[in-house]
């Protein structure tokens, strides 16, 4: 289906960051484009923009971590357009930290946005795209899901479970013709950032990449039940610090948002397409991408640790 036909689409964390640009992108490029966030009370800027460009856009309210916002935005969707052509997953947050200053909780509460959150929709949107025997699912990865990386034991955890999701519906879906797009990012300048998850008091860098300065003596040991700095707190530290510098000066998300417009465009016109196709956006995701298929795990794992722990 063309964009000429009133193909629809459907993007979840449409708020702020690469959710937000694709759905502008989307909309400028004539799609009905649904935009769908938790909140809705944050939509206005998206609204405003909307309107003022007179674009085909409507906020719908779906909470991915909720199995009835799901199904019933999805089913709000389908009752007015009467389709669904393409599904961003885009919603997500990141959970940064040593694995064991973690409780189970909050690993969960991580794979319950990031993962299954992405099944959910993909499970609500899917009965009207076999109706159809089309539709393009595009899934948010990340360079974390291409490689482990350091204090991202549970983001990383959750961006592996999408490229595996992603990789095995493929075959599922390509008899029926719906296409599966993994697109991986590097490190991207939004408001990601400030919805980060750190454990409290336990590095010398907080969320905001502001220091806390713990003294050294607040270590924590085996024998202490008091709050105090990570055991891990060393190896954390230097990561923070490389991804807050690293993020001041990361691209827009605009670039996404265009590379994401780019693959549909390409899926819609070519009649052979690849069942599942990855994209990876900025210099540091290419980069490593290329790495991790070319050197051994060891060789990868020495070079990583020197770029971003140093």
């Amino acid at each position: 289906m063309s964009k000429d036909q009133q193909a629809v689409a459907v993007v979840t964390g449409s708020s702020t960051g690469i959710g937000f640009e694709t759905s502008l992108a989307l909309a400028r490029k004539g799609f009905n484009t649904c935009a769908t966030m938790r909140d809705i009370s944050k939509s206005k800027r998206l609204e405003d923009i909307a309107k003022e460009e007179s674009l085909p856009l409507k906020v719908f309210e779906m909470d991915v971590d909720k199995d009835n916002s799901v199904i019933t935005a999805i089913q709000k969707i389908v009752n007015e357009y009467g389709r669904i052509d393409i599904l961003v997953n885009n919603a997500g947050y990141g959970l940064f930290g040593a694995l064991e200053d973690f409780t189970i909780s909050d690993f969960k509460k991580q794979f319950e946005t990031n993962v299954f959150g992405m099944v959910r929709t993909i499970k609500s949107a899917l009965p009207t795209m076999r109706v159809q025997k089309s539709g393009i699912i595009i899934n948010i990865s990340y360079l974390a899901g291409l490689a482990g990386i350091p204090s991202q034991t549970a983001y990383s955890g959750t961006k592996f479970a999408v490229e595996g999701i992603s990789e095995s519906l493929s075959y599922e879906l390509e008899p029926i013709g719906i296409k599966v797009i993994l697109v991986e990012p590097g490190v991207i300048k939004t408001e990601f950032v400030n919805d980060l998850v750190v454990p409290v008091n336990k590095y010398e860098i907080d969320k905001n990449g502001n220091s806390t300065n713990h003294s050294d003596d607040e270590v924590l040991d085996d024998s202490s039940s008091l709050s105090s700095l990570s055991f891990y707190k060393d190896t954390i530290n230097k990561f923070l610090t490389f991804y807050f510098n690293v993020m001041s000066r990361a691209p827009h998300p605009v670039v996404v948002a265009d590379e994401i417009i780019k693959v549909i465009e390409k899926s819609l016109s070519d009649r052979n397409p690849s069942a599942i196709q990855r994209i990876t956006v900025g210099k540091d995701s290419k980069k490593y991408s290329k790495l991790k298929k070319d050197l051994t795990d060891n060789e990868f794992h020495e070079l990583l640790k020197n770029d971003v722990l140093n």
